[in-house]
């Protein structure tokens, strides 16, 4: 009962960074709004979130969600572009919704080298490396680099251009992120004798 009633504390304080967040941006929030927002004291916010990127990590984190669900459910064989696309797809389905918080969530992401360091608590990033491992023992990719550095360097690419892209949102985010995708498997492909 208690760790329920914590984790609901949890959740109204994360949603209520969030509308804040969203409503002021992050470097100029307050937590006192936070706070007030969720109902709960400043303390408690700062049990449940040590800091502000604390709930960005925590977004960062559900956005790995659908993301991983999708790729997971791709057959063992599938094409490397229709892995790459679904990708786009649910990258897109999330960080149109909330493209306000996206360089922010990106900063703290790279701020704490998860996006370079920590595969395992990058769940997309294990689910894409294995992926690519698989495309690669398929001949689908070059072997000029090992699957999970290319996966990497997609990965890095597609967070570019979503940062491109929230600066200048001229295209669908899913457009910018599959040009993103055909120009690396333009240069990824495996080379046919």
């Amino acid at each position: 009962m208690r760790d329920k009633q914590r984790e609901e504390t949890r959740r109204r304080i994360y949603l209520a960074a969030l509308e804040v967040f969203r409503r002021d941006g992050v470097s100029q929030c307050r937590i006192e709004d936070i706070a007030q927002k969720s109902e709960v004291s400043r303390g408690a916010f700062y049990f449940h979130f040590p800091t502000k990127d604390d709930v960005l990590i925590e977004l960062l984190r559900e956005s790995q969600k659908p993301m991983e669900a999708k790729l997971v459910e791709l057959p063992k064989n599938a094409p490397l572009q229709l892995t790459l696309d679904t990708l786009s797809t649910e990258l897109a389905a999330f960080w149109e919704k909330d493209s306000k918080l996206l360089p922010d969530v990106a900063s703290v992401a790279l701020k704490m080298n998860s996006v370079v360091m920590d595969r395992e608590s990058i769940r997309v990033r294990e689910v894409l490396g294995r992926l690519f491992t698989e495309a690669a023992a398929q001949g689908q990719l070059s072997d000029v680099l090992p699957p999970e550095v290319l996966a990497d360097f997609y990965l890095a690419n597609a967070l570019a251009a979503m940062m491109a892209w929230c600066a200048n949102p001229m295209l669908p985010l899913e457009t910018v992120l599959k040009g993103v995708s055909m120009l690396f498997l333009t240069g990824a492909q495996a080379r046919t004798p």
